[in-house]
């Protein structure tokens, strides 16, 4: 597995196989199949594996079952704060480790790391007022984004020097188009171009997580007002 993993880092996931593994390793593929069933199981390992490295911040906040919360050490985070703390380690794995993402995109949360993050973020959102349905949709809509974001960011940097940099088709096109007739492209694509990757995901990542914090808002000003009511 350790082998597997300096091969994802230095070729990425997809380029993973038995036969290129058994080159590494200096044996015939046929050998491998005494300790791995298939292509599919070693790459499941090999995700496996990648993720256990990720290391996960201290755990959301929960509550009591009658809707009181815990007295809990100083260290417990709110959810937004775990979520925030989680995507930057996740995005670093993911980065050093080309087609991780991929692999979470297409399979989903298949490997137990990935359980324990959906278990732990639902029930933290949960524990911040959000009904059990709504906390895994949150959570299936933030790690779809993030996962994105991440596959997304993967070939930037990656090239030879004087590669021109990611979307420049993308910029051409749109300052082609008269300004009148679009814009919205006119006003927004200059300062696209001027953000970087850092920038991006920085802003992004702020935009999805206010999205969050204000949903759990919106859910606890009603349970304050029930607990102000006279009995």
């Amino acid at each position: 597995m350790e082998t597997a993993v300096a091969l994802v880092r230095e070729q990425g996931l997809r380029q993973l196989s038995m036969r290129t593994l058994a080159e590494r390793l200096r044996v015939t593929p046929m050998a491998l199949y005494k300790h791995v069933a298939n292509r599919d199981a070693l790459v499941l390992l090999c995700a496996e594996a990648l993720l256990q490295t990720l290391v996960l911040p201290v755990e959301p906040r929960l509550v009591l079952p009658e809707g009181q919360r815990l007295v809990l050490p100083a260290e417990q985070q709110e959810p937004v704060a775990w979520l925030r703390q989680l995507a930057g380690r996740l995005r670093t794995v993911g980065l050093a480790h080309p087609g991780l993402m991929d692999f979470l995109l297409e399979q989903g949360p298949v490997v137990h790391t990935a359980l324990v993050i959906l278990d732990r973020t639902v029930s933290g959102l949960h524990a911040a007022g959000i009904p059990w349905k709504e906390a895994g949709a949150l959570h299936n809509t933030f790690f779809s984004w993030l996962a994105g974001a991440i596959r997304r960011q993967e070939p930037w940097g990656v090239g030879p020097p004087g590669t021109p940099p990611p979307f420049e088709r993308f910029f051409a096109a749109a300052q082609a188009l008269p300004a009148r007739d679009y814009p919205g492209l006119a006003h927004s694509v200059p300062h696209m171009r001027a953000t970087d990757v850092e920038r991006e995901f920085e802003a992004s990542l702020g935009f999805m997580l206010e999205g969050i914090q204000r949903r759990i808002d919106a859910r606890q000003v009603p349970a304050r007002k029930r607990a102000r009511r006279p009995r």
